[in-house]
Order: structure tokens, then C-alpha cells, then sequence
């Protein structure tokens, strides 16, 4: 998969990666010993063996590329790679007063090798990118940077993200001023922890700063929300954690500053806090990042890449640009069946350069009655084309299953003025003319989504490439939820097997329909079952059954008893219990059977039948039925029927009751 870009900015291809790059310098200031350089730190917890490792900036057809000596980087060490020679190390490293810090020159690189050379000058002026490969020739380490400030480095913490302000700016995240601002190798005073991002309801950051050889810096609140507080710790360590549970009146940017002192040594940590509503009303279920001459899951219209069966999506089926620019949300309420009133409410598309969520395109729900009582459970799409231009025309419960499964299906095309506010393209970042809609992005290259609730208050995100995981959609996959759709879901939660959340590149589509996707080999689809009116749904729901365990047929437990039978007779779909219906049974030529079933349903439908066997069943009319409200469970009632035993009699005759 594709890294992601984040808006002609910076960016990082893996979270806990344990080589990281943590500065570029590509638009030195000095008159002499001015080549470019980057940093490369260790994270991790072991000595790596640079020895074989290669790097470059942008790959070319023709591959050039530097290639490492044997050299060895230790836990925690940020070593310097340096556009000059040997014999110009010295004096570079006295101008940023570095001492130890290991400083590989371009002299040093293996430039024996077929297709290497020795440094691949960075770009300035323009932008670049820095890929460092293991001596497989993996892809371990990469960061991308727009336009650089002369003199000004740009800077990332030890996680990869970018520093806020992305220029390195003196006296912040060690930087120092020397002509040029930086801090290769930090030599100096420095944070090695890297900031926790998001918060939900609750917030805890466990801050570690140092300085070689000197005293344990103190770290001190610079400027913090009123909501955090910092209790110091021993030996340059601190805890910032919230001083009481956050809500959706925090949800947004917050700016925290964190001063790391050691005698007269001391630098600020900076960077954004983004809080998330910890109760959103609404998620993103899944966009398409599919690029407009691309099929899904690549190839042709008639193959693949990887040469499988057909991706294809559930409704634009397999067609280049999988249905255009589109984004498909959730409307979850409060978890359970109801409507959720979304006039005025704004979807905004854009992505995160670091320095926190920059709107691209925003789409206003207008004041229209459709609006005001929108079901909890509906998957709302948004397309950027109509049906004739191969998207979809707007349309309200298109599809409606509320009461069997739960969904129901919204879209609303993006130029149509009677859902969506259209004002011009400087409030809404698109234009629309003659009937088309034109600016929308939605592609892989870092898009995320933010959701506005009439009050401005940010429902739901950020949320998409670069907040749940790293990035790395391709042009020819989507992103999606993978797991079932509640208020819980949060956009910082990535797919796993164990864990609800988003996955940044998914091959198969469904627009419209519920995301399904493989746990494994077993394949699930979402559940809507807290949002049905049907009453085994929502009976199902309460014991946390959802995809294939929740269906009528499945028996989750193992007892041999499928859910229907459960849901009928009292039974718990969670454990294994003891056979059901039971009760007492009279002898006689009528013979009366009194047993417990579920009287609050009037959808289920109550039938008998008789065996001699066990093997041969046949359908079996009661003489009388009679019943009385069962004291255990105002939801059940305790049947008493009657059935007039065959003739001849036989030895052994048996009765069950079944439930449909």
C-alpha cells in the first residue's frame, strides 16, 4: 500500500516503527559545510546493524540509491546522515556542538554498488522525501515534507508524527539557534516521549525528557487546557492525565506545551490534543479512495491484480473510479432504536498536515423536514454524482429494513439543493454548475472527515488515513469500518482480530449496504441489530450477538439449541444450558403439558408436534390451551395445552413445542 501524503506536507509510514526519521534538513542557511542531512533514531529496544540498509528520496524508474556501512545504532541513539564528506564532519559538528553524536558522511556510503551513489541531495525549495529499506529492501522508515524554511529544519517526534508548526523553531523540541535551527542527534535537552494525540473521555500522556550526562530535567505545565494537569514525577518524568471526565463541549484542538529543564538547559514540547466526543450520534462507516482510472483491488475490468475473484462493490459493481467521490456514514443516536435531528449539521472532508484537521470541502445539511428525524441505524452516503453520471440521484430510506434487521439506507447527492446548503465555493470549498459538482476530494492521500452538529460542536472524527492507523491506502482500496456500528467506535480504534476498528486499505466495497469483511477466514458482516424494531434484533443486541452469531439459525453457545429456540423458551445464547421446554406433564387419554414461553412477541408463531421414535415427528393439534402470566418474567407466559393421545396407545410417546 501507498504511504499517505498529508496535504503537500509531512508524514510518517508506521507508529511504532523502531527506526524512525526524526529531522530533515533540506535548505541549509550557513555559507559553508552546508549540506543537507537527516536524523535517524533507534525506538526500539535493540542495537540494529545498519550494514546493507539503503536509502533514498524520491524513487526513480532509474534507481539511484545510498547504501549503509556497517555501522550500528543503539537503543534510543538518533544518528545524523550528512551531505558532506569525512573531512567536513568535524567542523560541522562543531557548529552544532554536537560531541558524540555519530555523524554519517556521504564518503562513507558503499558507492561500489551497482546503482547507488553517495547522498541523494534533498529538495528544499520543492519538497522531498526521505525512504530508509532494510537489506531486504523493505520499506522501514519514511517521511514526506513540503516546501522548507531556509535554515529551518523540519522536525518529527519519535513516533514519526510532525512537529506542530512543522519547522523546527529554537528553544522548542530541542532545537537551537546556529545559523540554522535544529537539533541533529540530541545532543542537548530533548523529549523521548512522544505525545499521546486523542483523547475520548479520558486522557493520560507518561512524558520522559533528558540530557546526557547532566541532571534529570524537571518538566514544568507551560500552557495547558483546563481540563489536564500535570503531576511531576522522578528522574524527568511527569504524568499528564484529565482532571475530570471530558465531553463533546471539549471535543476539538487543544494546544499543550510541556518545559523540560536541567540547570540552565531547558526546551518546550508542543503539539495539539485532539479531543473526541466520547458520545458522537454519528461515525464514518467507509469512503472510497479508489482513483477515477483505477478498479478496486486494481487491474482491469475483467481481472484483478492479484488475479483472484473480482472485487466489485455491492452497488457501482465493478466500474473505473469505484462511483466517484463518496463518503458513507452511520447514524448510531444513542445506541439504540430512535432518530436523531441533523438539520444544519456539516460533514466536513479535509486532512491533517500536522498541525491539526484543515477543511477541504464542507457539506451543510439544509433545514428540510427529511432532516429533522433521521433513524438511528441508517447508512447516509454522500456522491459527487448523480445516477446518469455515474453515481446516485438523492433518496431518503432507499432502503428500509428497520423492522427485521435494523439499516436504513440515505444518499444524498452533493449538488442537491434541497438537502444540502450550497453557498459558493469559498464557504463550501466546491463548485456547482450546470449540474455538477466539482473540488470534492476524497482519495488516499490522507483524507479524514469531521462531523458538526448544528451547534457547531464536533460530532464525530477526525476520523480516516493517518488517525486509526499510519496510512497506507492505496488508490485502489477503501477505507472502512470493521466492526459493528455504535457510539463506541472511536477514530482513533484500528481494525484488528480482536478489535473493532478501522482498516486503512480495503479491497472489497459496499456502498449502501453493511460492511462486511473476513475475521480470519470466517466472514462478518455489520450488525444493526440495536437499531431494528423487530424484537428478536433487539433481544439478540442485549446479549452483545452481532454479524452471523446474532442470526435466528446460529447457535453461539454450542448447545444445540439455534437462537430462535432461546430467544422463544427463555434460554441465554451464551452459556449452555439444560434443555427447554420443560414442565410438568399429566397422564390420561388428554394429556397436559404446562410450559414457560415468550408471550411478548406477537410475531412468533407456536407449534407442536408428537413422536413414537424421536426420529419420525408429526404435526400435533392441542385439544385446549390455556395460560397464565409467568411470575419469573413479565415477558413470558406458562402455557398449559392438552393433546389427545393416539389409538392404539403406544408404549412411548413424546411431544415438542417449536417456535418460527
Amino acid at each position: 500500500m501507498n504511504p499517505t501524503i498529508l496535504l503537500a506536507a509531512l508524514l510518517v509510514s508506521s507508529t511504532h516503527a523502531e527506526l524512525v526519521i526524526t529531522e530533515v534538513m533540506a535548505d541549509s542557511a550557513r555559507a559553508t559545510v552546508k549540506g543537507d542531512w537527516w536524523e535517524l533514531t533507534n525506538t526500539g529496544t535493540s542495537t540494529v546493524d545498519l550494514a546493507g540498509y539503503k536509502w533514498d528520496d524520491k524513487p526513480e524508474a532509474v534507481l539511484t540509491i545510498s547504501t549503509f556501512p556497517s555501522l550500528t545504532i543503539l537503543p534510543g541513539e538518533s544518528i545524523v546522515i550528512l551531505a558532506e564528506d569525512t573531512a567536513d564532519v568535524a567542523t560541522w559538528k562543531a557548529a552544532w556542538g554536537l560531541t558524540s553524536t555519530q555523524v554519517v558522511a556521504k564518503d562513507q556510503m558503499n558507492i561500489g554498488l551497482v546503482g547507488s551513489e553517495a547522498f541523494a541531495n534533498l529538495s528544499g525549495p520543492n519538497g522531498d522525501e526521505v525512504n530508509l529499506y532494510d537489506v531486504g529492501g523493505t520499506l522501514v522508515a519514511h517521511v514526506e515534507f513540503g516546501a522548507s524554511n531556509t535554515g529551518k529544519s523540519q522536525a518529527f517526534t519519535r513516533d514519526g508524527w510532525p512537529i506542530h508548526g512543522l519547522h523546527s523553531v529554537a528553544g522548542k523540541h530541542g532545537a537551537w539557534f546556529a545559523t540554522d535551527t535544529g537539533s541533529p542527534g540530541d545532543a542537548r535537552i530533548h523529549f523521548n516521549s512522544a505525545p499521546v494525540r486523542h483523547a475520548s473521555s479520558a486522557y493520560s500522556y507518561s512524558v520522559k525528557a533528558e540530557l546526557t550526562g547532566a541532571a534529570a530535567p524537571t518538566i514544568s505545565p507551560t500552557s495547558l487546557p483546563s481540563f489536564l494537569t500535570l503531576v511531576p514525577g522522578t528522574g524527568g518524568t511527569a504524568v499528564l492525565a484529565n482532571n475530570r471526565p471530558l465531553t463533546l463541549a471539549d471535543a476539538g484542538n487543544h494546544l499543550v506545551q510541556l518545559t523540560a529543564t536541567s540547570g540552565t538547559n531547558s526546551t518546550i514540547q508542543e503539539y495539539l490534543l485532539t479531543v473526541l466526543n466520547p458520545t458522537p450520534r454519528i461515525i464514518l462507516n467507509e469512503y472510497n479512495a479508489v482513483a477515477a482510472l483505477n478498479f478496486l483491488n486494481g487491474g482491469t475490468a475483467v481481472a484483478d491484480d492479484d488475479g483472484g475473484e473480482l472485487s466489485i462493490d455491492s452497488h457501482f459493481n465493478r466500474i473505473a473510479g469505484n462511483g466517484g467521490q463518496w463518503v458513507e456514514f452511520a447514524v448510531v443516536g444513542n445506541g439504540s432504536v430512535g432518530v436523531v435531528d441533523m438539520r444544519g449539521w456539516k460533514v466536513e472532508i479535509g486532512s491533517n498536515n500536522g498541525s491539526g484537521f484543515v477543511v477541504r470541502n464542507s457539506l451543510i445539511l439544509s433545514n428540510h423536514t427529511n432532516w429533522q428525524s433521521v433513524p438511528s441505524g441508517t447508512l447516509l452516503t454522500f456522491t459527487d454524482k448523480t445516477t446518469a453520471q455515474g453515481g446516485l440521484d438523492s433518496g431518503f430510506a432507499i432502503r428500509d429494513r428497520r423492522n427485521s434487521v435494523g439499516d436504513t439506507w440515505t444518499n444524498v447527492w452533493m449538488g442537491d439543493p434541497n438537502f444540502l446548503t450550497y453557498t459558493s465555493l469559498a464557504s463550501n470549498g466546491y463548485t456547482l454548475s450546470a449540474g455538477v459538482v466539482s473540488g470534492i476530494t476524497i482519495d488516499n492521500n490522507g483524507t479524514q472527515f469531521r462531523v458538526r452538529n448544528s451547534a457547531g460542536q464536533i460530532e464525530f472524527g477526525p476520523a480516516g488515513e493517518g488517525v486509526a492507523a499510519p496510512g497506507g491506502t492505496s488508490s485502489k482500496e477503501v477505507f472502512e469500518l470493521e466492526g459493528h456500528p455504535t457510539p463506541s467506535i472511536s477514530p482513533i480504534a484500528a481494525s484488528s482480530p480482536t478489535t473493532d476498528g478501522y482498516d486503512d486499505g480495503a479491497s472489497g466495497s459496499t456502498f449502501g449496504q453493511p460492511n462486511a469483511w473476513l475475521e480470519g477466514a470466517t466472514p462478518i458482516t455489520q450488525s444493526f441489530a440495536p437499531y431494528s424494531t423487530d424484537a428478536f434484533q433487539q433481544w439478540a443486541a442485549s446479549y452483545s450477538l452481532a454479524g452471523n452469531a446474532a442470526l435466528k439459525t446460529a447457535d453461539p453457545d454450542g448447545d444445540g439449541r439455534k437462537n430462535l429456540d432461546e430467544y422463544a423458551f427463555g434460554g441465554n445464547p451464551s452459556v449452555y444450558d439444560a434443555a427447554y421446554p420443560a414442565g410438568a406433564v399429566t397422564p390420561g387419554t388428554l394429556v397436559g403439558w404446562s410450559y414457560v414461553r415468550r408471550s411478548n412477541d406477537p410475531a412468533l408463531i407456536y407449534s407442536h408436534q408428537s413422536s413414537e421414535n424421536l426420529q419420525i415427528w408429526s404435526a400435533r393439534t392441542a385439544a385446549s390451551t390455556s395460560s397464565i402470566p409467568f411470575t419469573g418474567n413479565a415477558n413470558f407466559s406458562k402455557v398449559t395445552l392438552q393433546f389427545s393421545r393416539p389409538v392404539p396407545t403406544p408404549s412411548k410417546w413424546f411431544l415438542r413445542a417449536r417456535a418460527e
